[in-house]
């Protein structure tokens, strides 16, 4: 297995585990389709979830280390479309956090996030609750 593929996975499985710990969740599934990893539900229907893992990663210039996250598609690597899925979740390997966005929140194709950042112990559940409330029409 590569090492692409071996991040990838362990990060979903983080995801998973964090989306199943979110208040109202009924149950997630690991897709791993071209654009959906992730498949949760509630009783208001299903969430599409394209997950993406990162390590810190040093930067060369002396700034902060952070992760660094790529959300494009495809060879381009061009922004998802409307409709793509509903919920990136950007995980932090090392720390074991997820960070969850609506996709209709993100507005490039790459995004750094400061390690303390994912140190905040209510990220997971203040950034799913903005998430959904997003992809719900409730903001």
């Amino acid at each position: 297995m590569s090492g692409e593929t071996r991040t990838g996975l362990i990060g979903e499985h983080i995801a998973c585990a964090a989306v199943l710990s979110m208040p109202g969740i009924m149950g997630a599934a690991m897709a791993q389709q071209d654009k959906i990893d992730l498949l949760a539900w509630d009783d208001a229907g299903y969430l599409r979830i394209q997950v993406k893992s990162r390590n810190i990663l040093p930067e060369a210039d002396g700034r902060t280390p952070c992760y660094h996250f790529n959300y494009g598609m495809g060879l381009t690597k061009k922004k998802a479309e409307r409709g793509a899925y509903d919920i990136i979740a950007s995980v932090a390997i090392d720390r074991r956090k997820v960070i969850f966005t609506a996709l209709d929140c993100v507005g490039t194709v790459s995004k750094r996030i400061r390690a303390r950042r994912f140190d905040d112990p209510d990220v997971e559940i203040d950034s799913w609750r903005n998430a959904l409330a997003v992809v719900r029409g409730e903001t």
